[in-house]
C-alpha cells in the first residue's frame, strides 16, 4: 500500500538524482546537497511509514526546498567567491 510518503519522497528523490546525473554530466557539481536530500527522503520516509506524519511531512517539506536551492542555485562550492576564485576581502586574514 503506498501512502503519500512513499510518494513525495520517492518523486523529490528522483528529481533530484536526475538533476545531479544531468549536472554531472555537463559539470563537476558539489555532491554534499543531493546527498542531504536522499537522506532527508529517506528519514521522512520512514518517520511517516512510522506514525509521525507531521514531522515527515516537514521534512519533505525541507527537502523540497533544498532541492529548488539547488535548482536556481547550481554552484553552492562557489557562492562565496568572485569570477576569478577569491575570497571576499571581508574574510581575508591580514
Amino acid at each position: 500500500m503506498f501512502t503519500i510518503f512513499d510518494v513525495f519522497s520517492l518523486g523529490l528523490l528522483l528529481a533530484s538524482m536526475s538533476l545531479f546525473v544531468k549536472r554531472y554530466v555537463t559539470a563537476d557539481p558539489p555532491v554534499y546537497p543531493y546527498l542531504i536530500i536522499a537522506c532527508t527522503c529517506l528519514v521522512a520516509n520512514w518517520l511517516g511509514e512510522a506514525g509521525g506524519g507531521v514531522f515527515a511531512m516537514t521534512l519533505l517539506v525541507a527537502a523540497s526546498f533544498s532541492f529548488l536551492g539547488c535548482l536556481l542555485y547550481p554552484s553552492w562550492r562557489s557562492m562565496g567567491r568572485d569570477k576569478d576564485g577569491n575570497a571576499p576581502q571581508s574574510s581575508k586574514k591580514a
